[in-house]
């Protein structure tokens, strides 16, 4: 998602099969080997994105965010901590 947002680059021909995910996190051999096969042969590439195509995809993030969907990675949640009891303990000083 990232790639296409900033850089207008798509990723075209992802081989069926293959859970679309970093190459590094793929696990399967197979899935691998797929994957290379068709970098290779030139199935799968990177292409620029035209400009319509760019303010598309745009429409349709800001579609999807405002439909309260996660885009891309979720940010980590903020642990909170509950400082009333602190405080209250302080209070008794």
């Amino acid at each position: 998602m990232a790639i296409k947002e900033k850089y207008g680059i798509d990723l075209l021909g992802w081989p069926e099969g293959v859970p679309f995910q970093s190459p590094s996190a793929i696990t399967s051999v197979e899935h691998l080997w797929t994957l290379r096969d068709t970098l290779k042969e030139g199935t799968c590439r990177w292409a620029y994105m035209t400009r319509q195509q760019c303010i598309q995809y745009q429409d349709q993030l800001m579609q999807r965010q405002n439909a309260r969907e996660v885009v891309g990675k979720a940010c980590k949640s903020a642990a909170f901590i509950d400082l009333s009891d602190e405080q209250s303990d302080e209070d008794d000083m």
